[in-house]
């Protein structure tokens, strides 16, 4: 028995275990599988999360107007979230995604496992005492945080660590909302910033996979219903459009109304943030006495606005207006929480009320106020989240309604312009700016992509046939400050050659040989019409100090040779190395 259970300790020590797996997959099989697993442990933490929520929600009755027993209880739970977040793990603080962009931006896809456990449990504490907060956010830091964990368990490469980031991302928006085509989107476009990641494949499949798994652990329960939508005249368009417009004006306010909290609490409070989650904390409970519907995520008042429930114009007034301080509040506070579900409440309530509105002073346009809380879900998202896509195609999921796609389009593109033009970031942008952290922007890559390798070339290149001699050759090359030839056959590439290769034939006294025997004839080559970022990543990958740019039509027609010089160069810089000259192998 004793030899048993030590067979079976060795066997699952973590470096037998490791050794054991990385000898008998490659690393591309090893990534696939835990893709996989990062995206059965994202369902599984959005579930735990939510359920744990609900659980301690009812048990502290915090989704009411607070007695004494909720103070107490829920002021206990934020204490001890507010307690580790403040002074144990910082990293805890907030949504998480600000973090998760970090991470990917600067740590290369490093992210603390111990922060990701105590993410989940300040996560519970928090969400379930009635801040206005979401549990959206968290879920993508926690799932990512595991997907890290896992990349850095296994020694995967660090573009494979930062890519289970993104992918457990991912499989969090996906589980949580059970949206896993706006999952995907809003990784590439929020998380990673590039609509083009090659994990995109990756991606899709843990947005699946996490999304599959949640609806197993819960069963098909669909977020919100479907209100069949139908447009009844052009003119009613209109209402939408200026949906679009009020979302583009208020987002943005609410934006700064975040960051003015968080930057007076540091100010007025000398920075005892446990003290203003505290203080926090009594203004919610101040505020679920004047309406309790501000409490929480929202979930509940999202549904109502939906089915049209909530239709007089001043309770829609009032819930907004609570709604924005109270989430502006709890979110400056930096308490564990995200603001998904919160936004999508605000959004919802600012659409019904134009929908309100809009059905007194013209009731024979205005039939459906529910379709206009589908619509101002998306607009405030859009001005808020800054990811347009992503506001459209996820508010599309939620509502499963086909019909009201060119409506939300014409909304959520006004809020999106419009509030281009207002503030610059999203709010996670501009929480990490007031950080002092300054994340990657959108034209951070945009620079290199929208430029192509044709911009940048030479086109005067030095060329050898490949029947020279090596002694003529030496001759040809001797006034010649070039490291590298391309070597030509009737004018086609054949292969490449090194002056150095060249000079130790000549050392050798191997003077009657042809070059075309020396060179290289495996070439790494680029196309004129690919960016620059591909010839960077090829100069890096291969160790080559220069490409040779051919023809898509012909691989051997030589159209020019590019470096990292030249690249340099394009943007104004100029790389300075004494043997920078002599690693063009190129015409001066």
């Amino acid at each position: 028995m004793r030899r048993i259970k030590n067979t079976f300790s060795t066997l699952l020590k973590p470096s037998l275990f490791k050794a054991v797996f990385k000898n008998q997959v490659t690393e591309e099989r090893t990534y696939f599988i835990l893709t996989i697993l990062t995206g059965v442990i994202a369902g599984v933490v959005a579930v735990a999360l939510n359920k744990s929520v609900h659980v301690l929600t009812d048990f502290f009755n915090s989704d009411q107007p607070f007695t004494l027993r909720t103070t107490l209880l829920a002021g206990t739970a934020i204490f001890i979230s507010g307690w580790l977040t403040t002074r144990k793990f910082p990293s805890t603080a907030g949504s998480g995604i600000p973090g998760v962009r970090v991470a990917l931006a600067v740590y290369h896809g490093k992210i603390s496992i111990g922060s990701t456990i105590a993410k989940f449990f300040t996560t519970i504490l928090s969400l379930s005492s009635g801040f206005s907060l979401g549990r959206e956010g968290p879920t993508v830091a926690i799932a990512s945080g595991f997907g890290s964990a896992l990349g850095s368990y296994f020694h995967l490469s660090k573009n494979k660590v930062k890519a289970l980031v993104a992918v457990g991302a991912s499989g969090g928006i996906a589980a949580a909302f059970n949206t896993p085509i706006s999952a995907v989107v809003f990784t590439l476009e929020e998380i990673i910033g590039d609509l083009n990641a090659k994990m995109l494949g990756s991606i899709i499949i843990s947005s699946v996979v996490a999304s599959v798994t949640a609806i197993l652990l819960t069963g098909d329960t669909h977020p919100f219903v479907e209100l069949n939508y139908k447009l009844n005249s052009v003119s009613e368009l209109i209402f939408y459009l200026f949906i679009g417009i009020s979302a583009a004006l208020v987002g943005p306010l609410w934006v700064k109304s975040v960051l003015a909290v968080r930057k007076y609490n540091l100010r007025l409070l000398f920075g005892h943030k446990l003290t203003n989650i505290m203080l926090t904390f009594l203004i919610i409970a101040v505020i679920s006495h004047l309406n309790p519907k501000v409490l929480g995520s929202g979930h509940h008042t999202i549904r109502e606005a939906l089915l049209s429930l909530i239709l007089d114009w001043r309770v829609l007034l009032g819930i907004f207006s609570l709604k924005f301080i109270a989430t502006a509040l709890s979110y400056g506070s930096n308490v564990s929480g995200g603001l998904f579900m919160p936004t999508l409440l605000m959004g919802a309530t600012l659409g019904s009320l134009v929908g309100a509105l809009g059905e007194n002073l013209f009731p024979e346009l205005v039939t459906n106020s529910g379709a206009f809380a589908i619509v101002g879900m998306g607009a405030y998202f859009a001005a808020v989240i800054r990811a347009p896509m992503t506001s459209v195609l996820i508010v599309f999921e939620l509502t499963r309604d086909y019909n009201i796609i060119l409506p939300l389009m014409i909304a959520n593109g006004t809020a999106y312009l419009i509030s281009l033009h207002i503030q610059k970031g999203s709010v996670y942008e501009m929480i990490s700016e007031q950080d002092g952290i300054h994340l990657p922007s959108h034209e951070d890559n945009e620079v290199l992509e929208t430029l192509h390798i044709e911009d940048a070339m030479i086109t005067d290149v030095y060329t050898l046939e490949a029947s020279l001699t090596i002694q003529k050759a030496s001759e040809l090359i001797e006034d010649k400050k070039y490291s590298g030839f391309p070597v030509v056959k009737k004018g086609e590439l054949v292969g490449m050659v090194s002056s150095n290769d060249i000079l130790a034939c000549v050392t050798k006294g191997d003077l009657d040989r042809e070059i075309f025997v020396i060179s290289e004839r495996k070439v790494i080559t680029v196309y004129p019409d690919q960016s620059l970022l591909v010839a960077f990543h090829k100069l890096r990958r291969f160790h080559v100090s220069r490409l040779p740019v051919v023809s898509r039509v012909n691989r051997r027609k030589v159209l020019g040779i590019i470096t990292a010089e030249n690249i340099a160069s394009k943007f104004g810089y100029h790389v300075t190395h004494e043997d920078d000259d002599e690693n063009t192998g190129l015409k001066s």
